[in-house]
């Protein structure tokens, strides 16, 4: 194998109606559960994260105000998600609020940034992780609109020096950032699953992006 570390491609499940999860979450080995897209009622959700063992559970800012976010993410970790995505630009009392759940809880804390036009500077983006970690999360998730190959390549220097990093680009220049990330070092990346749409920009196939992981790994 090129990568020694465990690895796992993660499917992102949005606007996908309830009754359709559970067949998606039987072929996964993980799974991210955007609670800001989905249509579940609390029974609907219970029963999601009962029904698998590594979900993240994710709910972005605008459908739901700090409150009502608070409150589904708090009943996602009662419900069994092993892992919880906040992100590190969020209002700071909520934020904290949050952390400290997750801190009290069973499940993993993962950070993260999203910058949708643009990719950083190399230094700034190593800054943000390192203080990521620093303030205690598990994962650091860096995700970049890539709009040229140095950007690409920028966001793939990202992983040397750091431990539990997701660094990914969207838009299509983006898509090779998301192939190379189990060979070097990241603990997952992210996929759409069949015909469901994609939760970003650049998202590959969970077939195809686990078959050409495979296909490199033989080489190794």
């Amino acid at each position: 194998m090129l990568y020694a570390h465990e690895f796992k491609v993660c499917v992102c499940i949005g606007n996908v109606p309830f009754d359709a999860v559970s067949g998606i979450l039987e072929k996964v080995d993980m799974a991210e559960i955007r609670l800001d897209l989905a249509e579940f009622d609390e029974s609907q959700m219970k029963a999601v994260f009962e029904s698998h063992p590594n979900l993240i559970a994710t709910c972005r800012e605008g459908r739901h105000d700090d409150a009502g976010r608070e409150k589904i993410l708090k009943s996602a970790m009662e419900y069994g998600a092993a892992w919880v995505d906040i992100e590190d630009d969020a209002g700071g009392q909520w934020k904290k609020r949050m952390m400290a759940a997750v801190k009290e809880s069973p499940a993993r804390l993962i950070l993260s940034r999203h910058y949708y036009t643009h990719t950083p500077p190399a230094g700034e983006l190593r800054t943000i992780a390192g203080k990521m970690f620093d303030s205690g999360a598990d994962v650091a998730k860096l995700a970049c609109q890539v709009n040229s190959p140095a950007e690409a390549a920028a966001i793939l220097g990202l992983y040397d020096g750091f431990e539990g990093l997701v660094a990914i680009g969207m838009g299509p220049l983006g898509v090779i950032t998301r192939l190379a990330a189990p060979f070097l070092g990241a603990p997952f990346t992210f996929a759409a699953f069949g015909d469901n749409l994609p939760t970003a920009a650049g998202q590959i196939e969970y077939g195809e992006i686990t078959s050409m992981i495979e296909r490199i790994s033989a080489y190794g």
